[in-house]
Parts: C-alpha cells; sequence; structure tokens
C-alpha cells in the first residue's frame, strides 16, 4: 500500500482548489455569454400567407445552434391594428399567440404602431372599450408596463414604447412619464454596466437619405420626435446597441460607440418580397460575449404569394 506524505495531499489540495478555481471562472465565463434573436415587423395578415410566413420563421429561429437564450420582438406584431375590428383585430392577435407558441425561450415583446388597436376609429363606442388602444396589446402579449427592463448576463435591456398619437395618425415619440422613468432607470444601472435598448420607431437613421432623397426632411411618424432628450439622457452611459424596426431595412449607423442598428423585417416588404428590392424576409442573431456583441441577418427562406386578385 503505498504511502501517502504531507506534501502529496499538500499537491492535491492544491489541484482540487484549481479545478474548483477553473470551474468558477468557467461558470462566470458561461454568465458573459448569450445569444438572442430580434425579430421585428412581423405584420400578421389574413392574407399573402403571413401565418404561414410567421410559422416558417419560428421554426428558423428554433432550428439555430445554439438556440437563442430569448427573443425580442421590436413591434408591428400584426398589421393595420388601428383601424380593424375587435373582431378582427383578437383574430389577430390570436393567431400571432399560435404562431408563436413553439417558442421556448422567453420573448420579450416591443409594442409597434400597427399593434395599437383602433386609434383611427370614429366610433365612440368602439374608443370606450376597455382594451382601446396599446391596451389589448399590452394584455395579451406583455401583462406588465410597455416600457421596461430586464438583465441578461451583465447587460441591461431597455424596452420603450415609441408610439404616440398625431392628428389623424402616429408619431414616433418617448413621452415625459417615460423618459423621467428612461433617467432613473440609466441611473441605477450605473455608468459601467452595459445597455441595450430596444425601440420599434428608430432613435436615429439614416434611412430617408437612401429610401426618399438626401435633404428631404424625415417624416414625424418614422423616427423618434424627440430623440435629442433621449440621447442626452443615455449620453455617458455604456448604451453599446440600439435596437430598432419600422423601416423594414438593414441598417447599421455608429455614434459615440452606440451602434444604431436596424434588423430588417420578418415579412420583408409586406409579404411581397424584398424591402426595397435589397432586403429578404429574416430577422437578426446576436451573440453577445462580455460587452462584446456580434450580429447576423439570418433569411428563413420566405418565398412571396402572387396578390390575390
Amino acid at each position: 500500500m503505498p504511502v501517502i506524505t504531507r506534501r502529496d495531499l499538500l499537491a492535491g489540495a492544491a489541484a482540487l482548489g484549481l479545478t474548483a478555481g477553473l470551474s468558477v471562472e468557467s461558470a462566470k465565463a458561461q454568465n458573459r455569454r448569450f445569444r438572442f434573436v430580434h425579430a421585428t415587423d412581423m405584420h400578421m395578415q389574413p392574407t399573402l400567407g403571413a401565418e404561414e410566413g410567421i410559422r416558417q420563421a419560428v421554426r428558423r429561429i428554433l432550428s439555430l445552434d445554439p438556440r437563442p437564450d430569448f427573443v425580442l420582438t421590436g413591434g408591428d406584431n400584426i398589421s393595420n391594428g388601428m383601424s380593424l375590428s375587435r373582431a378582427d383585430a383578437l383574430a389577430m392577435f390570436g393567431k400571432l399567440e399560435e404562431a408563436y407558441k413553439p417558442l421556448e425561450m422567453p420573448v420579450h415583446h416591443c409594442i409597434g404602431n400597427h399593434d395599437v388597436y383602433a386609434w383611427f376609429s370614429k366610433d365612440d363606442a368602439q374608443r370606450k372599450e376597455p382594451d382601446f388602444g396599446k391596451k389589448m396589446f399590452q394584455d395579451r402579449f406583455v401583462r406588465a408596463p410597455l416600457y421596461r427592463a430586464f438583465d441578461a448576463g451583465e447587460w441591461r435591456f431597455i424596452l420603450l414604447d415609441s408610439i404616440a398619437p398625431a392628428e389623424g395618425s402616429y408619431r414616433g415619440w418617448i413621452d415625459d412619464e417615460q423618459l423621467q422613468w428612461l433617467k432613473g432607470e440609466v441611473e441605477r444601472v450605473g455608468r459601467q454596466r452595459p445597455i441595450l435598448i430596444c425601440t420599434h420607431i428608430p432613435l436615429f437613421t439614416i434611412y430617408t437619405q437612401y429610401a426618399i432623397g438626401g435633404v428631404e426632411a424625415t417624416p414625424a411618424n418614422l423616427i423618434i420626435n424627440n430623440n435629442r432628450q433621449v440621447y442626452e439622457i443615455l449620453k455617458g452611459y455604456n448604451v453599446k446597441a440600439v435596437l430598432q424596426g419600422h423601416t423594414h431595412v438593414r441598417e447599421e449607423c455608429e455614434y459615440a460607440g452606440t451602434r444604431y442598428i436596424t434588423s430588417g423585417a420578418v415579412c420583408g416588404e409586406w409579404w411581397t418580397g424584398p424591402r426595397l428590392g435589397v432586403d429578404p424576409e429574416g430577422f437578426s442573431v446576436f451573440d453577445v460575449e462580455g460587452e462584446n456583441l456580434r450580429w447576423q441577418y439570418v433569411s428563413y427562406g420566405w418565398k412571396a404569394r402572387s396578390r390575390p386578385s
């Protein structure tokens, strides 16, 4: 029987300590690494195969290797909610719920202008319904405040409600109550932790320059009108990226260390083909390690159908 010396015991203890240390470091490293999907502008509607298209996108998300830890939806989950009857709005949201069901990971929803119920209605009875406006989407999909925050790894994710009424329409806007909340939220997070913002209507974008014209004014419904106020609140904090939707294009611009990323659209050009003939139907996959964020656009192979006659 071999004799175990004190030196052997100390060496064994040191090895165990090293192994334990490696395990702790490995766990910490794993905690700093995660993957998520930003899928925006689904536009569920009764025509052009939208329901099957969204289901196909969901299947593609589930096929990713590794699978994402969570999904962010970037707004405009349905189409034309502001003009729909109650029955039609409920039907579209119901189909959307069914399409999302296979997603096994947490799904965090951002509201878009098309998700707002009956804002364009002139029917007084409809406007008095308890789930009028944003409430229908909020009750069915969010079950929390529309602007809110959550943690992923060391990151703080902040979701904004960028939809505000305008005369006969809507505009991009962050209201005063939300601005105060945002100011308090980033102050609590502090200046060191990485932050990611998600908004439907872009905070900053160069879309107008290539899609409309270089010297044309950006319409009020294509950008957050008081974006400078938002920027002043976020300035000086570690805001790594702002994820955006609404324009259906793939775009990234950067200013002062913040990346403004628009993630295309699940529906492309509203289910009729690639957006502006360039960006196919798809979603963005983000891989985060430490404070580094990488993204890729994934087209899920949708083939546009002919418009109904």
